[in-house]
């Protein structure tokens, strides 16, 4: 034992408890999603199952003791979110800070590359049938698309895709997410 802090040795055997405080130690202190075998190796856990076990008895303890936070699988890790019921709260504590807002151009762009992806600007263009080129650069500059190569076409123009920043954003864990799929459709002028 390091007795310092009351902490197991590195390799020695640690309660099941402790495992738990570990995995909602980690989580709590990315800055962005952590996936299950990061947490199993710094946490030096068997496997990443055993991580998503105990991410699961954490939601659970959470619920039933009414806590304002669950553990949230989003962009291929986990990162703790506020539920609904406090979201007015949380929204009104970053209203000011949060400035960069998504207009109804941006909002299609992306439903246009997440649903095509991946995809060129000409392609995007003839789709919406407008010029995205300024879109594309905001949308590149805030980190929700990035760019994945080039086309070998004439021109070489490039290919496009969303980045995990993109699925944090909306809260999403994957683009097979039922959620997105029903929701991309409203902004998206692809009939």
């Amino acid at each position: 034992m390091r007795k310092y802090l009351d902490l197991p040795d590195r390799g020695e055997k640690v309660s099941d408890s402790f495992k738990t405080g570990i995995v909602e130690a980690l989580i709590f202190a990315s800055p962005k999603p952590i996936s299950s075998k990061e947490i199993a190796k710094f946490g030096e856990m068997e496997s990443p199952k055993e991580v998503e076990t105990i991410v699961e008895h954490l939601n659970e303890t959470y619920e039933k003791n009414h806590r304002s936070f669950r553990i949230k699988a989003i962009a291929g890790g986990y990162q703790f979110f506020t539920i609904n019921s406090y979201a007015p709260y949380v929204s009104e504590l970053f209203r000011e800070k949060n400035k960069f807002r998504l207009s109804r151009a941006m909002l299609e762009v992306l439903s246009v590359i997440a649903v095509k992806q991946p995809i060129t600007k000409p392609v995007i263009d003839k789709i919406r049938g407008a010029d995205s080129g300024g879109t594309v650069h905001s949308l590149l500059e805030a980190g929700l698309i990035t760019v994945k190569g080039r086309q070998k076409s004439p021109g070489k123009p490039f290919i496009y895709g969303t980045t995990n920043e993109f699925l944090k954003t909306f809260g999403l864990e994957s683009l097979d997410n039922s959620g997105f799929k029903r929701v991309a459709h409203f902004f998206s002028p692809i009939g």
